[in-house]
């Protein structure tokens, strides 16, 4: 070979060491925002379980048994939360009889294979003409905040739900 052919061969390789790094950092990277999509998914996925859970019970521990006219008899503001015997455990969590005894639900979950989370509520009164503001006092209307935090992340899930009772009696 003469100095030619070499110098061509020299950059031959450079030119594919080069594409093949690049390449390489191309398929790092997409693993890495794959990798943030299926952290995102199950984040998603456990706000939507505790507020589907949230939803499904009771508007309030007034009203488990007996229908509700005033908005004086639920739960006062401060108030809010577990009842007697219902903690914010994840073991009492299925005890829970009413919407807000999700108020500083903390849980932490480990799914294996992806990331450990951290889920947290919290429960407001909120005003009927604007459900974004938390008020001080009792309304027919409370909405669930459900933060999800991943290990592997500084990303946050927040979501939201305002749950509603009306009387038709």
């Amino acid at each position: 070979m003469n100095t030619g052919q070499m110098l061509l061969a020299t950059g031959a390789l450079v030119l594919l060491g080069t594409t093949i790094i690049t390449i390489n950092r191309m398929y790092n990277s997409q693993g890495d925002v794959l990798r943030q999509t299926e952290i995102g998914v199950y984040a998603v996925s456990l706000a939507t379980s505790i507020i589907e859970e949230a939803g499904g019970q009771n508007f309030d521990e007034a009203t488990v048994n007996d229908a509700v006219t005033l908005t004086t008899s639920l739960t006062a503001v401060n108030s809010l939360g577990p009842d007697a015997g219902e903690t914010t455990t994840p073991a009492s969590a299925d005890k829970f009889d009413d919407f807000d005894d999700y108020n500083n639900l903390t849980m932490g979950m480990k799914i294996a294979g992806v990331d450990s989370f951290t889920v947290k509520a919290k429960v407001y009164y909120v005003d009927d003409a604007n459900p974004t503001i938390a008020v001080a006092t009792r309304t027919w209307f409370k909405r669930l905040d459900v933060s999800v935090y991943a290990t592997a992340t500084t990303d946050t899930i927040k979501m939201s739900y305002v749950f509603s009772y009306f009387n038709f009696r």
